[in-house]
């Protein structure tokens, strides 16, 4: 069955839509160095070939521009046609001169300001008009040049990278989320420009989904609905990152919400694209007689589906979306596929992605782009395995600093590339040392966390 959407205006990407009544579809991000240009198109050819509707690339200089349209004429003459999006951080100038030469622009509109100080800033009234005033006449320059080129904005917003004027009127939660991206429709709207999608990314599936379902009502009574782009950020890798992303992606979906997605891994690319589309159709999948719930909030779900991601995807997905409305306490499932320990470890993940029990540790770690200068798979790897049974604790394992220290501001350990094979450690939202080698990094991660084992239950 086709997945049944809430109605929403349309958003052109070069010439494919967003929204409208265009199928879901899919994308992911680049994590080769973007002045790589050989490594950089053999990736999006890999990551098109799996059947990516688009592909992300980070920008993190002007002279990453010049890269840009070599990988896109290269792309050209190859037969691949599909719309790049660049993905922009602090330097609007960067996203003005890009506008020729992608289909979209991703901003983050916290990195998008001209706020220098974002430590518990209190904004006045005045203040606060003043502020927005002049990120309303910061963004012009980069509105105009898309109204001339045809350039579709995405306005990203992250929860960790949430504005301190924001921050100060609704506090750092899913209305602050969603007011802010009301606040950006509305000066894209002042310059006649409404070629937008929105997201509202968090690790946090629950603060996640609050998000997006406030921003609904808010575009609800505005009368407009503009195309969602939805993803769970940072999600992590293996069962665990693909239950998270099903987890938020899947209820989303499931409220008739989301036009276009991205899961979120530290892995291939290429996996990305290959999970989200079992999101997709399991989501199309899901039948009322596949599952039930009892007296006790437990709900048991059974459904003999030979493919493991899939199935995870489908258990995911409706765990998040009845948990969100009735607040389960349990989950039974059954699959006669697979074994009773892949069923007990399958059910843990799952309860946990959703928030309902905590098993594991958790862990916050990026996909990469080409912002990350170490091998975060086997960074993250190698915390996985000295950490996983530190039950209750939250480590992030960020690529950079652009939304890093940010995305894991709810952890309580992490680590942060800062240059080439080099990272900070930190504890809670404060670094606690300055750029070390990878290696000594890990080492004072390692310690930190053994310091204080006696907070998390599980086995050491």
């Amino acid at each position: 069955m086709k997945i049944a959407r809430k109605s929403t205006v349309k958003c052109f990407i070069g010439d494919t839509i967003i929204g409208g009544e265009s199928d879901i579809s899919i994308q992911s991000m680049t994590n080769s160095t973007t002045g790589d240009v050989e490594r950089t198109v053999a990736q999006c050819k890999e990551i098109f070939n799996e059947g990516a509707d688009y592909v992300r690339i980070a920008v993190p200089s002007m002279n990453d521009i010049d890269a840009i349209r070599e990988i896109s004429r290269q792309l050209n003459g190859a037969g691949i046609y599909n719309p790049l999006i660049a993905d922009i951080h602090f330097n609007p100038k960067i996203a003005e001169a890009l506008t020729s030469v992608v289909d979209k622009i991703r901003i983050n509109p916290g990195n998008f300001t001209n706020e220098t100080d974002f430590l518990d800033k209190k904004y006045e009234k005045e203040e606060y008009e003043k502020s927005l005033e002049e990120t309303r006449s910061r963004v012009k320059p980069l509105i105009e040049n898309c109204l001339r080129h045809g350039t579709a904005i995405r306005i990203g917003i992250n929860h960790g990278s949430l504005s301190q004027r924001i921050i100060s009127k609704f506090g750092n939660s899913p209305e602050a989320m969603a007011n802010s991206a009301i606040e950006w429709i509305a000066i894209c709207e002042s310059y006649d420009f409404t070629n937008l999608v929105l997201s509202l990314k968090a690790s946090n599936v629950h603060f996640m989904l609050e998000s997006y379902f406030h921003l609904e009502k808010l575009m609800e009574a505005r009368g407009k609905h503009y195309p969602l782009h939805i993803g769970v950020t940072e999600a992590g890798n293996g069962l665990e990152g693909r239950a998270k992303s099903a987890a938020g992606i899947g209820a989303l979906l499931l409220q008739g919400l989301g036009d276009t997605i991205r899961v979120s891994l530290t892995e291939n690319p290429v996996n990305e694209i290959v999970f989200g589309k079992k999101i997709v159709a399991a989501v199309e999948d899901i039948q009322s007689d596949f599952y039930t719930i009892d007296e006790n909030r437990t709900l048991f779900y059974t459904h003999h589906e030979p493919d493991r991601e899939k199935f995870i995807a489908e258990v995911a997905a409706i765990s998040s979306y009845e948990h969100y409305k009735r607040a389960l306490n349990d989950l039974k499932i059954a699959n006669r596929f697979l074994s009773t320990a892949e069923i007990e470890n399958m059910e843990k993940i799952v309860l946990q992605a959703v928030g309902i029990k905590i098993f594991f540790a958790e862990f916050i770690s990026c996909p990469s782009c080409s912002r990350t200068q170490f091998d975060i798979e086997k960074v993250t790897a190698h915390v996985k395995e000295k950490f996983s049974s530190f039950r209750g604790v939250k480590i992030g394992i960020m690529g950079c600093v652009v939304n890093g220290p940010g995305e894991m501001a709810d952890a309580h350990y992490g680590i942060v590339g800062y240059g080439k094979d080099r990272a900070a450690v930190y504890k809670g939202k404060q670094a606690i040392s300055k750029s070390l080698p990878m290696e000594e990094a890990l080492q004072l991660l390692e310690k930190t966390i053994l310091l204080e084992k006696k907070n998390f239950g599980g086995e050491f």
